[in-house]
């Protein structure tokens, strides 16, 4: 067997990871219940080839939010060292690497299901049908290591402390016919402005739909450290979230099965939490561009129809305004938008812990 040779670039890929100072924007948008429904059974509730011993189920009522988020990490290391031989390293932890990622998530309930019957008491869970970094050694760890479905975009951010305003792009067929070919493609638009003096009271008294959502992002530690701003008492959501994901290594001869398929639980922490500000919501313009590439996700996840001109909207087709005639990007914007309204904006900076907890439970391995 060919000898591991260390390198920096390996001792990254391995979990668990900090961060310094992650500049954080986060936007609650509403999703569809029976989307949610249908996302679960096919990825989390179904059999394949056996059924795994969870019920995951939507959160209660009606009112379901997701959370898409932009994390800029200026500075991320591994918090795995060598075995303390190596000539170069020396068993430190190497330097530290730059990303940003992008990624929509919403929250769900887990119930553990026995011989007994399923539990009464859920366990909060957050769920990400999306995931994008800019770093390729993430992605690649993402994949093969973590086990979640990331996927490499170009996400440019506009350097501008008054207004934010973030596009991505990724590698992707615009229309599906045997000539097409793959280009870069916007996928994302947002661009909100700060108002200062908003306060989340005042954003929570024209939306109560929204303060269930809030009280577990404050419970949690999402935006606020585990201290939620003034107005967003603590709940009696548990003090830490964890996510799961399925880690899946498909067929190379059958593209609908999985050779290997597991439910991988992990935990984001936040600590030195600071700078939480708040954007207008309604001057918050939040579009995903349509390609055929990116069909399924916005049909699927956000519900949304594919544009066609004289049944859609006229101020939904074509690109964001910025991006007109953008002729200076590198990504194609010729394309329609599906405007997504957002109902809650907030930035903050922080500091972020991530670890791998445990695979819950592998597919096939059953009795």
């Amino acid at each position: 067997m060919t000898q591991f040779i260390e390198s920096f670039a390996t001792q990254q890929l391995l979990p668990p990871w900090n961060a310094k100072q992650v500049q954080i924007s986060g936007f609650a948008i509403r999703l569809q219940r029976q989307l949610i429904v249908d996302y679960l059974e096919k990825f989390f509730n179904g059999g394949y080839p056996d059924t795994a011993p969870f019920l995951y189920e939507p959160l209660p009522g009606k009112a379901q939010f997701g959370l898409l988020t932009y994390s800029a990490y200026p500075a991320i290391r591994t918090g795995t060292t060598g075995p303390g031989t190596h000539p170069v390293s020396g068993g430190d932890i190497w330097d530290s690497i730059r990303h940003t990622e992008i990624f929509l998530a919403f929250l769900v309930h887990r119930r553990a299901i026995s011989v007994g019957g399923v539990a009464p008491e859920p366990t909060l869970v957050w769920l990400h049908p999306a995931l994008y970094s800019d770093n390729d050694t993430v992605v690649f760890s993402s994949r093969e290591i973590w086990g979640t479905d990331m996927f490499l975009a170009t996400i440019v951010r506009e350097p501008n402390a008054e207004a934010f305003h973030v596009d991505a792009g990724i590698v992707a067929v615009k229309t599906f016919d045997p000539r097409s070919v793959d280009e870069l493609l916007a996928f994302l638009h947002i661009h909100a402005q700060l108002k200062p003096g908003l306060a989340l009271p005042e954003i929570l008294a024209g939306n109560p739909d929204l303060k269930r959502f809030v009280d577990i992002l404050g419970a949690s530690g999402m935006f606020a450290g585990g201290a939620p701003p003034p107005g967003v008492p603590k709940t009696v959501e548990p003090t830490a979230v964890e996510l799961n994901n399925l880690k899946q290594f498909r067929d190379a001869y059958d593209m609908g099965t999985a050779i290997y398929r597991a439910i991988v639980a992990s935990q984001a922490s936040y600590s030195n939490v600071g700078e939480v500000v708040f954007y207008d919501t309604s001057g918050i313009d939040l579009a995903f561009m349509w390609s055929d590439s990116m069909g399924e996700f916005l049909q699927t996840i956000l519900g949304a129809a594919k544009p066609v001109p004289g049944r859609t909207d006229p101020a939904d087709l074509g690109p964001p305004i910025e991006h007109v005639e953008d002729w200076t990007s590198a990504m194609d914007w010729d394309m329609d938008r599906i405007v997504v309204k957002a109902e809650l904006g907030f930035a903050f900076v922080a500091d972020v812990d991530f670890k791998v907890l445990a695979t819950i439970h592998t597919y096939g391995t059953a009795a």
